[in-house]
């Protein structure tokens, strides 16, 4: 009878083994990533902030999308997606080396999952991170009296929206058409006393200060044009 009974689970456990073997496959399979094209544009903000008196090449730089990325109609990538990127050069300001420079370079796209998707990309735009603006309290006004209150010629009333100028769209699509800015071979940039410019060892473009150490500050946004996906 026990001969029996080791016969029969024996019989149950090769049937179970096979079953889960072919479940493991489908659970690990995953979408893989749609590449990014080449020239697409990427709206990015920084996580951290990157000191090129503190910063060595190589260290990991974070950031994350500010707008949805299309392609073909269809949302790829969502904002506030991370992005990994790293450090290429790293110079403080000295009294030997009075220009500073910070070089970062963004090549992943981290998906859920830990999944990466690898591109190349090139810096074209820096833009200041976003100030908390406080509206001073006017003193009460009694009714009749606005007119001691006068607006200076040429000065306007701010709006809602004034502080979000400088904000992308929600949504950017995929395209091989450069846009005007891309076309140049070197972008202003937005923050005062930063300027980019073409690095040395053809990694991509620095930020390049003569009069400090360059350092961005969480939160500033950055501008990148995709070169290709690898």
């Amino acid at each position: 009878m026990a001969i029996r009974h080791s016969l029969v689970l024996g019989g149950l456990l090769s049937l179970l083994v096979p079953a889960q073997a072919a479940q493991q496959p489908a659970s690990r399979a995953t979408t893989p990533a749609t590449p990014l094209e080449a020239g697409t544009l990427l709206y990015v903000e920084l996580s951290k902030t990157v000191d090129a008196k503190k910063a060595k090449p190589g260290d990991v730089v974070k950031a994350q999308l500010m707008t949805d990325v299309l392609s073909h109609g269809k949302i790829i990538y969502r904002h506030e997606t991370k992005l990994i990127g790293h450090v290429s050069e790293a110079q403080p300001r000295t009294k030997e080396t009075p220009e500073s420079r910070l070089g970062i370079v963004f090549d992943k796209v981290l998906l859920k999952g830990g999944e990466e998707a690898a591109f190349s990309s090139v810096i074209i735009a820096l833009r200041p991170a976003p100030r908390l603006q406080i509206t001073s309290i006017s003193p009460p006004v009694s009714p009749g009296s606005a007119a001691s209150y006068p607006i200076p010629n040429g000065s306007s009333m701010p709006t809602q929206d004034s502080t979000r100028r400088d904000q992308p769209t929600r949504s950017v699509r995929q395209s091989t058409t450069r846009s005007p800015r891309a076309n140049q071979d070197l972008a202003p940039s937005d923050i005062e006393g930063l300027s980019l410019e073409q690095s040395g060892n053809d990694s991509g473009r620095v930020v390049v200060s003569p009069k400090q150490t360059v350092k961005l500050e969480s939160g500033v946004r950055l501008e990148l044009r995709v070169i290709s996906s690898q």
